[in-house]
């Protein structure tokens, strides 16, 4: 008897291991960002952000200052081929997988080539907030530190 249970407590375990890979392989959310402008919401492909090489100083919360190089698009440039209004916006802010938020002017991202969302980073693949995955990250060139860098930038929202 007891080994019986032993053998459907090993079965009951297989079958729900199966059931969770197969969920999370058929309900994985599609890997991009969510651009939202006045309550409208457009999935952005991580493939449409591989356009320029780009590289710069940053400078982190110890006034240490490194050197790196991207793969991305420029903020700004996203907005314009997404084809949005910006119309009465004023802010941008770009929101992390896990909810970590910087705040923008929109001046200062149409404006300035200093606001870039990439998706490589030193030659690798920048990671998702879950391992193994592609994510993107908001770099952002000249700032006294990288605050407003937001890792696994996940959502961007025009208000």
């Amino acid at each position: 008897m007891k080994k019986k249970m032993i053998v459907l407590f090993a079965l009951l375990l297989a079958v729900t291991a199966i059931v969770a890979v197969v969920h999370r392989m058929t309900h994985e959310a599609p890997a991009g960002v969510v651009l939202t402008v006045n309550g409208k919401s457009l999935q952005i492909p991580l493939t449409k952000l591989d356009r320029v090489a780009f590289s710069g100083q940053l400078v982190d919360g110890k006034g240490v200052v490194t050197e790196h190089s991207y793969r991305g698009i420029l903020l700004a440039e996203l907005l314009q081929d997404a084809k949005v209004s910006t119309e009465g916006i004023s802010k941008v802010l770009v929101t992390s997988a896990d909810q970590y938020t910087a705040e923008f002017q929109l001046q200062e991202v149409l404006e300035t080539e200093n606001v870039y969302l990439a998706i490589e980073a030193d030659g690798q693949q920048i990671e998702g907030i879950d391992p193994g995955t592609q994510g993107a990250q908001l770099i952002v060139f000249g700032d006294a530190n990288s605050r407003r860098c937001v890792r696994f930038a996940a959502q961007i929202t025009l208000e």
